[in-house]
């Protein structure tokens, strides 16, 4: 009810549970310091972006890339669609929670 007829304490909450979603991220995920993709045929300058895709099975990632969708989409921000492929393209990092790809031309982007 508080919220409802202070939009600003509304907004600081929204604002406060985004920076946790984000520093548990920053905490939680790893990255690769370089990606070796030489032997990889890259056609054209388009295909040298990687896409770095949430593992399935990292249920708390998920879960957390969830909330944090919910939380930008509810502050209006930016509408969030969430792409699936078993197919991601050449990997150029993986750990146990994700995959870094050059993707195929067929890769959803």
């Amino acid at each position: 009810m508080f919220f409802a007829e202070n939009p600003a304490a509304a907004s600081c909450v929204e604002e406060l549970a985004l920076a946790e979603q984000l520093s548990w991220f920053e905490t939680n995920k790893a990255g690769p310091t370089r990606f070796w993709h030489h032997i990889i045929p890259v056609p054209s300058r388009e295909q040298e972006t990687a896409i770095s895709w949430v593992k399935a099975s990292a249920d708390g990632h998920v879960r957390r890339l969830r909330t944090l969708v919910a939380l930008v989409e509810e502050a209006g921000r930016i509408r969030i669609n969430e792409l699936r492929t078993k197919r991601p393209g050449y990997i150029v990092f993986e750990d146990d929670h994700q995959v870094v790809a050059l993707p195929f031309a067929d890769t959803p982007r």
